[in-house]
């Protein structure tokens, strides 16, 4: 009897089925990746598609076909109930409404044998309404085999001092590499890994990594410190992670820089005088706050070194003016260096140039005698004025001659100084017999320099002879006559005491009186009138007529 009912019963299950329909419920996930020769476990969500609600869901079986719709072997299904008890047939779900999600927990495993490719993963499920009635539930589920067992994403670069992402990398800066591998498989895997820059094909700053990833999410973070001492330009970054099933490349172009640049150098003159100071002002522009090296260097001729000063100077974000006073040089021209630098390394310089130019000066005053008379003697200063620039400069020569409380004359002129000596004639009519006072000022860029002495003219010897005075008067003129030596001077006076007796001698032999013989005397003329001999005039004649003129 019990025979015979198992046999009704299971007729009755068969009937059922046979007259069943057959519904298709979606997953939430779209996939389920597994590497080859491993598992996966997870939990798929499902969703009751179908407009009816159901009593009781049972799990009867799972299959496995290709894109061919062969069913394909070497797949092995596990489900999980959900308090994680391990199902092969039976109940799984209870009460399951029309829209709702429930969610399926599994656990698969793949066979070395299967293939990398796509399938797709059928779970049948059978449904009981309230009604009794049955209905096939089947679940369709992407599988994804793959013999990679590591996913990289894609990595990332910022510069760790400054946490942003950029392609303007500083000296002294670090680059940080960051990127995440996914190992798929439920074991460790080895990988390999190096990092580098690279620029005209070397390589530069190598660093190299070995690690094992575990299962899951793995962050990978290599740093490169970017030294103060690598040359400026442009280089490759390149990023590499290599294991057995495949490699992963990463590149990036950076350009490096110090990020201190010297950008202008100006003067606060182009041209100064001897006894001036100089300021030179150097404009830097930086990305970065830091201390450097200032050098002021000035040349003169022939490439000699006249000034040189270092200092440090500490430099912020932005524009920086640094000042720097150069003290007074000798005249000529000269070229300033303006550098800059961290320890060893140099990082710019620009140069300028400036003239110095020098005052002119008096180096001598000196007068000979031109003529003397009984009260003035005319006197010939001659002025040396030396020019110790390689061009012409012009010049106030001033002069004024007095005696206690009185001036006797003075004036000024304007000058163009050649390079070198240049001589100024004064002459000038001075009292004899007293003490007179002189003073030579030249004025150039409003400095002055003064020379002043005195000097008294020695009367001449005494004599009957008498000498016309002429009247004071000056002339300057520009002359490269040189001074007379004083053996010339005594030459000229002498000379002069010898005309000077000849003079006499001829005025003494003409002075001379002649013999007592009396001299014939003109007689005196007669005294005239000034209006000459006079002549009475003759009485007018008178003329008589008989008769009328006729008309």
């Amino acid at each position: 009897m019990r025979g015979v009912l198992v046999v009704f019963m299971t007729f009755l299950i068969i009937s059922s089925v046979a007259s069943s329909q057959t519904l298709l419920f979606s997953t939430v996930e779209e996939k389920i990746l597994v590497v080859s020769g491993d598992y996966r476990e997870g939990s798929l969500t499902v969703v009751n598609n179908a407009d009816k609600d159901f009593q009781i869901v049972t799990f009867r079986r799972y299959y496995v076909l290709d894109s061919k719709n062969n069913e394909i072997p070497g797949i092995t299904l596990k489900v999980y109930k959900p308090d994680g008890e391990p199902l092969s047939t039976g109940v799984l779900y209870t009460y399951w409404r029309s829209g709702e999600e429930r969610p399926l927990r599994y656990k698969i495993y793949v066979n070395e044998s299967v293939k990398p490719g796509t399938y797709t993963l059928f779970m049948v499920l059978w449904g009981f309404l309230s009604s009794g009635d049955l209905r096939v539930i089947q679940i369709p589920v992407t599988l994804e085999i793959t013999d990679v067992p590591l996913s990289f994403k894609e990595a990332f670069v910022e510069v760790k001092e400054r946490s942003i992402t950029t392609n303007h990398i500083l000296n002294g800066e670090t680059i940080a590499i960051y990127s995440t591998v996914y190992n798929l498989k439920n074991s460790p895997v080895a990988i390999n890994g190096t990092a580098y820059l690279e620029r005209n094909g070397k390589q530069y700053l190598a660093k190299y990594l070995a690690m094992n990833l575990t299962p899951g999410d793995n962050p990978i973070q290599v740093e490169i410190p970017i030294p103060y001492g690598l040359q400026e330009g442009e280089y490759k970054l390149i990023y590499k992670l290599e294991y057995p099933k495949g490699t992963y490349l990463f590149s990036k172009a950076f350009y490096i820089t110090f990020g201190v640049d010297l950008t202008s150098i100006s003067l606060e003159k182009t041209e100064i005088m001897e006894d001036e100071t100089s300021t030179v002002y150097t404009t830097i522009f930086s990305e970065r706050n830091i201390v450097i090296n200032h050098t002021i260097e000035v040349y003169g001729a022939n490439n000699n070194i006249l000034h040189n000063t270092t200092e440090r100077l500490e430099i912020t974000r932005g524009t920086t003016i640094a000042k720097v006073t150069i003290p007074p040089l000798p005249p000529g021209s000269k070229k300033v260096i303006s550098k800059i630098s961290f320890g060893k390394i140099f990082l710019g310089q620009k140069s300028i140039s400036y003239k110095v130019f020098a005052y002119p000066r008096i180096e001598d005053v000196a007068y000979k005698e031109v003529s003397l008379s009984k009260t003035t003697g005319m006197l010939n200063f001659s002025v040396v004025i030396y020019n110790a620039n390689s061009e012409e400069v012009t010049t106030k020569l001033s002069y004024k001659f007095f005696k206690f409380n009185q001036t006797l004359d003075k004036g000024s002129q304007t000058l163009t100084l050649n390079p070198g000596e240049n001589y100024v004639n004064i002459i000038e009519d001075l009292p004899i017999g007293e003490k007179i006072f002189y003073e030579f000022s030249l004025t150039s860029n409003n400095k002055e320099q003064k020379i002043s002495n005195s000097l008294e003219i020695t009367p001449p010897i005494a004599s009957n002879t008498t000498t016309s005075t002429s009247s004071s008067s000056t002339s300057i003129t520009n002359t490269t006559t040189p001074l007379p030596t004083p053996q010339e001077r005594n030459i000229l006076k002498y000379f002069a005491a010898v005309l000077v007796v000849i003079f006499l001698l001829l005025l003494a032999l003409y002075l001379m009186p002649t013999s007592s013989q009396k001299r014939r005397e003109r007689p005196k003329p007669k005294r005239r009138s000034p209006l000459g001999r006079f002549k009475r005039p003759k009485r007018p004649e008178t003329r008589k007529y008989k008769e009328l003129p006729k008309k």
